[in-house]
């Protein structure tokens, strides 16, 4: 498979295909999380009700559009971007997985699992391996799959911000620690998380001039082409300020001939946005000028 076109629309189609086949496998595992009522205080039970129910219903959700460019895929690169994103979101779950039944067999002292945790085990690896197999599928020499893995770590660490800043309230020592108070402590955070994985971050790049002004970002991975801002909310009426400069910075980025794709990691950490999912799917998706442009909200929210 040479076209990157054609690759992005024969994976959705693929994946479409293989969460068909196992629809009524999984149905069957959502009826079977009401059969354990007696194990409801058990950890790892509650780690396979929440796995199975976001594996079914994320899953269907992928493969909703399987067109490119649509509403969810703005072009092959978008496409790649995702997939990453899934496969690093069903490894979680896997980790979670051998977590909880390693607790579960040293506090029973046995070597099995439960019914329930090979259940949602093989419903992980499943989907795991089919994910895998659709990215091992991309065209080779255009230079779009290790460019899309990044892009979505950079996406993976930013939904994970949040539990960044909590690690910070309590130092191991007894030594001060770093409050995250605004906008510029979350840059000076972010930037310190960026450096661990980029070896070139280039901070407050300036754009190009769009209608007689130019604006700056705070971070630019240019071996990525990638702008990435940052967005402080204190109060619900925030939404709409941020809205609009996120909207305007679009049009500054769309208009950078080094730039494909942006970034905006909004930090709302105490959960004041009343329709967090409606603000990242409003600001989302295909734009003029990028092939990629990721809202992503931190503390993650399904509300």
């Amino acid at each position: 498979m040479t076209d990157e076109m054609e690759w992005a629309v024969w994976a959705l189609e693929y994946l479409r295909d293989a969460r068909a086949k196992v629809h009524d496998d999984f149905s069957q595992a959502m009826l079977e999380l009401r059969e354990y009522k007696h194990a409801r205080g058990e950890t790892w039970y509650h780690s396979c009700k929440n796995i199975i129910q976001t594996l079914y219903h994320f899953s269907m959700e992928f493969v909703e559009e399987v067109e490119v460019p649509s509403n969810n895929y703005s072009s092959p690169q978008a496409v790649a971007v995702r997939l990453e994103e899934y496969r690093l979101f069903v490894v979680e779950m896997r980790r979670e997985l051998v977590e909880e039944n390693s607790k579960y067999q040293a506090s029973n002292k046995i070597d099995g699992s439960p019914f329930l945790v090979t259940v949602a085990m093989r419903h992980v690896v499943y989907f795991l391996d089919a994910v895998t197999y659709v990215k091992s599928e991309m065209p080779e020499g255009s230079g779009r799959k290790a460019e899309a893995d990044d892009i979505a770590l950079v996406i993976n660490v930013s939904r994970r911000f949040h539990e960044s800043v909590l690690s910070l309230g309590v130092h191991p020592h007894g030594g001060k620690v770093l409050k995250i108070e605004n906008e510029w402590d979350c840059q000076y955070l972010f930037r310190s998380i960026l450096a661990g994985i980029f070896a070139d971050i280039r901070d407050e790049e300036w754009n190009p001039s769009v209608g007689g002004s130019s604006a700056r970002c705070e971070f630019f991975l240019r071996n990525l082409r990638l702008m990435i801002e940052l967005k402080y909310v204190r109060k619900n009426s925030d939404a709409k300020k941020i809205k609009g400069e996120i909207a305007k910075d679009l049009l500054d980025y769309g208009g950078n001939p080094l730039v494909d794709s942006a970034i905006f990691l909004v930090y709302d950490p105490l959960n004041v946005l009343r329709n967090p999912i409606a603000f990242q799917k409003d600001l989302g998706g295909p734009t003029r000028g990028l092939k990629f442009v990721e809202v992503v909200l931190s503390p993650r929210r399904g509300d």
